[in-house]
């Protein structure tokens, strides 16, 4: 599985390749929208991420906000951002993550 831990809402940048206009997350935001911040954009190995099957949008206090299965991934310069499957209504969602995140690194493989 593939970890993606998210820090606070912030702005995104102009010319965000996503079209975003805000990244990280708030409290009350849904599913739909943790994935799209928590998505992309990333410096991660690729083969790696596409190994994985899913992967769990978390936040800083290890809450799982968005559980996806990874389908592809898309380059934006040297960096990457996962394509795939919003699991709507997963039962991870809400929870404490079962595999805490320890890195500094904002991209974890479980």
């Amino acid at each position: 599985m593939l970890q993606i831990q998210i820090g606070p809402e912030r702005a995104a940048e102009p010319d965000d390749s996503l079209g975003r206009p805000t990244i990280g997350w708030r409290p009350g935001m849904t599913e739909t929208e943790a994935w799209e911040a928590g998505r992309g954009i990333w410096k991660f190995n690729a083969d790696r991420a596409l190994a994985q099957e899913l992967v769990q949008i978390v936040n800083t206090e290890g809450t799982v906000l968005a559980v996806a299965t990874i389908t592809g991934i898309s380059k934006h310069g040297d960096r990457y951002a996962l394509e795939g499957d919003l699991l709507r209504g997963d039962v991870r969602v809400g929870q404490q993550t079962s595999t805490p995140h320890r890195s500094r690194n904002s991209v974890a493989y479980f």
